[in-house]
């Protein structure tokens, strides 16, 4: 039933995007990419039962990007997707009657239109989004503001986003009705809200022929509910367990300096550096190193390398350690303290003139089949968790 869902909404997402093309056959080509993904991860800390238990989920992501260009130099970005998960944690929320949590399907979709004006080098854009689960709503919309100098030298961006999430508040089955468990005095049912803002700043430099440098900024403030309501907290002194509760607002500031070396034309140094800080008291440090490798015209091949480490939350607890008379506590060991590693490999193959070119019956429409893209990673976190993706991403260009 979930693949005919799928299949449906491909269809769907194809034709509209073919018949956004058709509109613009006189301009540049419309660029069409298709991707797919498989994830799957393996744990045992699942906050759904408080920090133990089976953290197994699969999921399988599709998403369509359609780059349309305008006659005037503006574009319009179409983005859409579908995801199908299942997961074993959140079929404990109610683990007599399998509930829909188990397994569900987020869908979403986003537009963004940028404002181009060459006379002035600069750009602006504005978006609009929209996503939904079983459980979960979201719609944000924002815009962005990019000047280069003259020369392309130097470049600055500025964006903003705002995100208005509804969430239906679905407790663990042996809570439902218990106000004390629960952690409030009132049993909120049906829906709560949580509200995001997200700023960001970036400014890029070209430092020498073969070196590029970036630095950006962010800062996101977070509103309303931003707890998990099946969430289980355990405490030793009491046989059932609360749920998580987290405060109403969380503020998190992350700094990133990226930089690029082109050691010669066919070997590229990417390095990446982040800090995080939150007012949970989690801080972190990120490092990414890829170095793209042309192994022939036609290929290029991009090994990589993550490396993660964050401090734990004040609010967080292991399993049956958790402190009742504090007034946050949560099991998540997203929240805790870890190491994590990532590393994998990524293959493009991109002919100069293209794969192949076809057409399709009733639409008048070539397309030509530009690259393929491969992407292998496997994910591990000083916690046990585990996971491995693996990515295919088909481009083209319908004219």
């Amino acid at each position: 039933m979930q693949l005919n869902k799928i299949l449906s909404l491909l269809f769907f997402c194809i034709t509209v995007n073919i018949s956004l093309g058709q509109e613009n056959n006189n301009l540049d080509n419309t660029e069409i990419d298709f991707l797919i993904g498989y994830y799957e991860q393996s744990g045992n800390n699942a906050a759904v039962t408080g920090g133990i238990g089976s953290e197994e989920l699969d999921d399988i992501a599709t998403q369509i990007v359609v780059n349309i260009p305008f006659s005037n130099g503006n574009k319009l970005l179409i983005t859409g997707g579908i995801d199908s998960y299942t997961s074993a944690s959140s079929d404990q929320v109610d683990p007599i009657a399998s509930g829909a949590s188990g397994s569900d399907i987020r869908a979403h979709i986003n537009g963004a239109y940028s404002f181009i004006n060459d006379e002035s080098n600069e750009q602006y854009g504005v978006n609009l989004g929209f996503s939904n689960e079983y459980d979960y709503r979201s719609i944000s919309f924002g815009g962005n503001w990019t000047k280069a100098t003259s020369s392309g030298n130097s470049e600055i961006s500025l964006s903003a986003q705002f995100f208005y999430d509804i969430i239906t508040l679905i407790y663990p089955v042996e809570l439902r009705g218990n106000s004390v468990q629960l952690g409030k005095a009132n049993i909120k049912n049906g829906n709560d809200k949580r509200i995001t803002y997200s700023f960001s700043a970036t400014y890029s430099q070209v430092l020498t022929k073969k070196l590029q440098a970036s630095f950006s900024l962010d800062f996101v403030y977070q509103a309303g509910y931003l707890s998990t309501p099946f969430h289980r907290v355990y405490f030793s002194d009491e046989v059932l367990p609360r749920i998580e509760t987290l405060p109403d607002s969380r503020y998190k500031i992350p700094f990133g300096l990226r930089v690029n070396y082109y050691t010669t034309d066919y070997f590229i140094t990417r390095v990446n550096y982040r800090f995080y800080y939150d007012d949970f008291g989690i801080t972190a440090n990120t490092f990414n190193l890829e170095l793209p490798i042309k192994l022939t015209n036609e290929f290029t091949l991009s090994p990589f390398y993550r490396y993660h480490k964050q401090t734990a939350s004040d609010f967080f607890a292991p399993y049956n350690e958790a402190n009742p008379s504090q007034e946050f506590y949560t099991s998540d060991y997203d929240l805790s303290g870890f190491d994590s590693y990532k590393y994998g490999v990524g293959l493009r193959y991109y002919p100069l003139f293209g794969l192949s070119e076809f057409s399709l019956p009733f639409l008048g429409d070539y397309w030509t089949l530009k690259s393929i893209n491969l992407r292998a990673s496997y994910y591990e976190r000083s916690t046990g968790l585990d996971a491995l993706s693996i990515s295919l991403g088909l481009s083209f260009s319908v004219r």
